[in-house]
């Protein structure tokens, strides 16, 4: 599960806050008590001032305090004034002789005062007032004490004032300060990050060559450039590591085609010594009896019973000495003779050949020979042999009948040659690979190759399943019922057209039928090229 995290621009400028708030806090209570100190200070001295002038005035004798006209004008002057609270005077033995507007008599401090005949000042536990204590004096001699008390509403309230301004300022500055800050900080921190993020969102999805120019601060700069550079060091990788596993393959596939070669000429040597064994040590016996069973059914013909009897010796023994002589012909193919060869009559021929026979009962067989066909250079009776063989197998694969199409078209190599007529759902050429770029890796140089020849013999019989088509080069592989078959026919036909640098290409579908297709070279230089 993804947690939740904030933006850097929202965690930057939360912090940001927090120190403008700090600040202002800090700023506010440094200016608050400045200013309430200087205020109260200066009312303090204003204070002294008027208490001082009062004193002056006063006479020598407190008795006639309240008689002297001087000081009655300045304490009605006095009490005319918005933060005059009331002033008290007491003689020397503190007993209060004089009052205006004031109703708490004489205080600690007042008859303090009045010992010491010190000046001081206090303010209320409220805090609303001042009170101002002055000695008076008769020549050196304390005669008495005064105390003017003023009020600081008029203080408070400009200090009141002072922080509405103070917070209105604070507000703006805050919004000017944050507002700034959120622009200059997207410039040179967010949108290069964001930049760097893009770039390697693009990376992971693979493409190393991209590159990031992002404005910014100095590290900021760095870090891109830092970036491009890892950019390049993996696209070099990248490129390093493919190029390695495009040899790894290749020398994987030459391997393994050199494993299959070896496997294939071992079997291949194990497959000749064993029909050259089996020819020497079976060929002659086998020709014996061959020889007694004529002479016995020369001389046994009124006899039909043992007549039969000698002709099945004979048939089998036929069919003997036939799979000992594939098995020769596919270990140790005997040399061949290449002739100019007219494919469009051979195949003709070949296919007249056997309706003749009549191998081709109850099969419906069409031809379709493109026109002007090159002449191959190829042995023209081993080319028929190999179309008879798959042609009977084609027919072996319609044992109800059916349709059999016999193709033939020239051109360069492209898709199965069956694309239009059969969707195969299996594709098996003479060796592994055959068809996607086994031509390029043919017995014959692909500079002499002019164009191929491809001879395609379709059948609408019951198809090869994908595990038996892997297998049907292979020698003594059949699926046909005992007696029916060796399983040397289609590898001896691929022994064949290997031997004119071609190839073989099955495709089936189950149930849909089957397409064999022989691809042959035409040569450049060779008569008959198109």
């Amino acid at each position: 599960m993804k947690h939740f995290r904030v933006s850097l621009t929202f965690s930057i400028l939360s912090s940001l806050a927090c120190l403008l708030v700090l600040t202002w806090v800090l700023l506010s209570l440094i200016s608050f008590k400045t200013a309430e100190n200087d205020l109260l200070a200066q009312k303090s001295e204003e204070a002294r001032i008027l208490l001082s002038a009062f004193a002056e005035l006063v006479p020598a004798s407190l008795e006639r305090l309240r008689e002297a006209s001087t000081i009655t004008i300045f304490a009605a002057r006095l009490a005319r004034e918005k933060d005059f609270a009331g002033i008290t005077v007491v003689d020397g033995k503190g007993k209060t002789v004089y009052v205006v507007a004031d109703g708490r008599g004489a205080d600690a401090a007042l008859l303090a005062t009045l010992r010491n005949g010190k000046e001081a000042f206090l303010f209320s536990h409220d805090g609303r007032y001042i009170q101002r204590y002055a000695p008076l004096f008769s020549g050196s001699d304390v005669i008495g004490a005064a105390r003017l008390t003023l009020s600081l509403a008029g203080e408070q309230e400009r200090l009141r004032g002072s922080r509405h301004l103070f917070l209105a300022y604070f507000v703006l500055d805050f919004l000017l300060l944050l507002g700034l800050g959120s622009f200059m900080l997207s410039r040179v921190v967010v949108v290069p990050i964001r930049k760097l993020l893009a770039a390697t969102k693009r990376i992971a999805a693979g493409d190393y060559r991209h590159s990031v120019r992002v404005p910014g601060s100095a590290e900021i700069a760095d870090l891109s450039e830092s970036f491009n550079t890892m950019a390049e060091v993996l696209e070099k990788k990248r490129m390093e590591v493919e190029q390695t596993v495009d040899s790894l393959e290749r020398a994987n596939k030459e391997l393994q085609t050199a494993r299959e070669e070896a496997v294939r000429s071992e079997k291949m040597a194990s497959v000749g010594l064993l029909a050259a064994g089996m020819a020497h040590e079976i060929g002659t016996p086998l020709s014996a009896i061959i020889g007694y069973a004529g002479i016995l059914r020369d001389e046994l013909q009124d006899d039909t019973i043992k007549a039969d009897y000698l002709r099945r010796i004979e048939a089998e023994s036929g069919r003997i000495d036939r799979i000992v002589r594939g098995l020769l012909d596919y270990a140790r193919p005997t040399a061949v003779h290449c002739e100019p060869v007219d494919v469009a009559e051979l195949v003709e021929e070949t296919v007249d050949l056997l309706n003749g026979q009549g191998a081709l009962k109850q099969i419906t067989t069409f031809l379709r020979l493109d026109g002007n066909l090159p002449q191959l250079f190829v042995d023209p009776h081993r080319l028929q042999q190999v179309l008879i063989n798959l042609i009977i197998n084609a027919r072996d694969a319609m044992a109800a009948g059916g349709e059999l199409e016999v193709t033939a078209r020239a051109g360069m190599v492209e898709m199965p040659f069956s694309k239009s007529a059969l969707a195969p759902v299996s594709v098996m050429g003479r060796r592994k690979d055959d068809f996607h770029g086994a031509f390029s890796q043919s017995y014959i140089d692909s500079r002499d190759v002019g164009c191929w020849l491809a001879i395609a013999i379709k059948d609408s019989g019951e198809g090869i399943t994908a595990e038996n088509l892997g297998r049907i080069f292979d020698p003594f592989f059949t699926t046909k019922e005992p007696g029916k078959g060796t399983g040397l026919g289609l590898a001896i036909s691929a022994r064949i057209i290997d031997s004119f640098g071609g190839r073989i290409i099955a495709e089936s579908e189950p149930g849909k039928g089957s397409v064999m297709t022989v691809w042959l070279p035409v040569l450049r230089g060779r008569e008959g090229e198109i």
